[in-house]
Formats: structure tokens, sequence, C-alpha cells
């Protein structure tokens, strides 16, 4: 899957609002320290709030996804390594998004 597939499937899970969806801004599809990228915004409103929500849709689902595709995330610089929700609670450490057993 490369990462042009993976970022189509996640816009095609944001609302309609007939606009280009925001998080269709290439600043949304590469790890950078100003904004979370559009796979780690699925994560992070199923993980902190666990349900659809910022103009995300079926989030459950997106996220079983992302789990399964984790290794490409990563390669394609999709995924940030730790992910906190806005209070500074950590959701995720260590690529560590599918509630595996981390490696001690």
């Amino acid at each position: 899957m490369s990462k042009e597939e993976i970022i189509a499937y996640l816009l095609e899970n944001c609302a309609d609002d007939g606009e280009e969806p925001k998080y269709s801004d290439p600043k949304f599809h590469s790890v950078n320290r100003d904004n979370w990228t559009i796979a780690d915004l699925f994560i992070r409103q199923h993980l902190n709030n666990g349900c659809d929500g910022f103009g995300m849709e079926n989030v459950a689902e997106v996220c079983d996804y992302l789990v399964k595709h984790k290794g490409e995330l990563m390669e394609y610089n999709l995924l940030s390594k730790d992910g906190m929700n806005n209070f500074g609670f950590t959701l995720w450490k260590n690529y560590n998004i599918g509630h595996e057993e981390e490696e001690e």
C-alpha cells in the first residue's frame, strides 16, 4: 500500500461539506513539529474520545485499518512515535497504537 493510497483512504473518511477536506493539506501528511498527521489525528480521536468528530468519520474502523498498516505508516513518516491528547496525557508511546505489549 502506498502513502498516497493510505492518505486517500483517510480523506475518504473525512466529512464532506462540499469543500476540500482540511486534512488534504500536505502539512498533515508527514510527521512535523507543527501539526499532527492525518493518521495521528484519527488515532487521537479514537483513543481520546472513542467516537467520530472534528471532521473525521468511521473513526473506529479507520483506526483498525491504521493498526494493520502501522509498518507502512512508520515507513512513510505518517505516524508520530508518541501521541498525547491536548491535556498532555499519553495516548500511545513508541508507535504502540494497537495496544500490543511493549517490549521491556
